[in-house]
């Protein structure tokens, strides 16, 4: 593993290209198949127990990258799967707005401005709201 203080070299990353995936029988892993530009297939096996670890690195090294350019998500490059949630809960974790999203083995925790918690709030208000009688 290497040590967190060196600086990272990216010419020592391989380019990936293309990532298909499976889950085994018993559901104890998922299984990743990595194409990269050139040194071809790499396949991976990671334990369902550490997907949430995996899914949150990589979520803060998206933002990491998005606030030092322009990588950020716009409407030319975002695309989205909507994904099947198992749970979501709105709280207050030591006076910070916190919402919680639970998509398969991966639990998540994001921290809310007070105006993006009230347009959330606004919103399931909205959604919720018994329809107006006709007048």
């Amino acid at each position: 593993m290497p040590n967190p203080a060196q600086r990272i070299d990216p010419k020592d990353f391989c380019q990936v290209s293309y990532v298909t995936g499976d889950v085994t029988a018993d559901g104890s892993a998922v299984l990743l198949r990595v194409e990269t530009e050139r040194d071809g297939r790499v396949c991976l096996s990671l334990p369902t127990v550490d997907l949430q670890h995996l899914v949150t690195l990589l979520l803060l090294l998206s933002g990491k990258a998005a606030l030092k350019g322009q990588f950020a998500a716009s409407s030319e490059t975002f695309w989205t799967k909507p994904l099947p949630l198992h749970g979501v809960s709105l709280g207050v974790d030591e006076n910070e707005a916190v919402l919680t999203v639970e998509v398969g083995a991966s639990i998540l925790s994001f921290s809310l401005t007070a105006g993006c918690m009230a347009e959330i709030g606004r919103t399931i208000l909205t959604l919720t709201a018994p329809p107006h009688p006709p007048n």
